[in-house]
């Protein structure tokens, strides 16, 4: 199989996922979605959450309230940040049923030290976004493996409604060079809609099955790191 692309969805946009699931069903693609703010979820958020994990999607965390990093560290500490946002946030994942087997960094946004905190309490981190994509080389975003660190920096979009979202073309660039490498990348998301609605952080459902097709017929797999 040439290549595996990661897709990635966050927040708390459960009833727009699971209204997705006919998209992923279609193309055999199993994904990951790095949820915030749990302890607000409702009942039927649980529930749909439940469902997707149930469909063989993973359930990642994406901290407790998703604060901004660096005021937050500067006002209360890496420790603070640990047990608050992420301690915490595993603990409420695990008894909701959600094993926060991986994690995704708010904001993209990351420092030496919590990258080495985050890699002693999961098996996966996401860190770096799309935006800083060093555009001459963005074979250095496809892993062969998983690094040492636990951290994989994010390649692509998924959200193709965004003002950042830089086209298909590269989009299909992208997907051609996860194929022809073999390797592992990341393509970050969040809400999916039924239709587009102007810009935003979010792409359509004919959208992402656009990008399932695209990655699908060049052989990728889908599915979480």
């Amino acid at each position: 199989m040439p290549g595996t692309l990661c897709l990635t969805f966050d927040d708390l946009f459960v009833a727009n996922w699971v209204a997705a699931r006919p998209v992923f069903d279609a193309h055999d693609a199993r994904v990951t979605f790095c949820v915030s703010h749990l302890h607000t979820a409702t009942p039927d958020q649980i529930e749909g959450l439940h469902l997707l994990q149930s469909d063989g999607h993973e359930i990642a965390c994406h901290t407790r309230t998703h604060p901004k990093l660096k005021p937050y560290l500067a006002t209360h500490g890496l420790d603070h940040w640990l047990e608050h946002e992420v301690d915490l946030a595993i603990t409420e994942h695990r008894a909701a049923g959600f094993p926060a087997r991986s994690f995704a960094c708010p904001f993209h946004a990351s420092t030496p030290e919590t990258r080495a905190a985050l890699a002693s309490r999961f098996e996966v981190i996401r860190a770096a976004g799309p935006r800083s994509l060093d555009r001459a080389n963005p074979a250095s975003r496809i892993y062969g493996e998983i690094p040492a660190s636990r951290c994989l920096d994010t390649l692509g979009f998924a959200d193709m409604q965004h003002k950042a979202f830089p086209g298909w073309r590269q989009q299909h660039h992208l997907l051609d060079l996860i194929a022809k490498t073999d390797g592992l990348a990341v393509f970050t998301g969040h809400d999916i809609r039924d239709r587009k609605t102007g810009p935003g952080f979010y792409s359509s459902q004919a959208q992402i099955g656009r990008l399932l097709d695209a990655a699908t017929t060049r052989g990728i797999a889908i599915k979480p790191a």
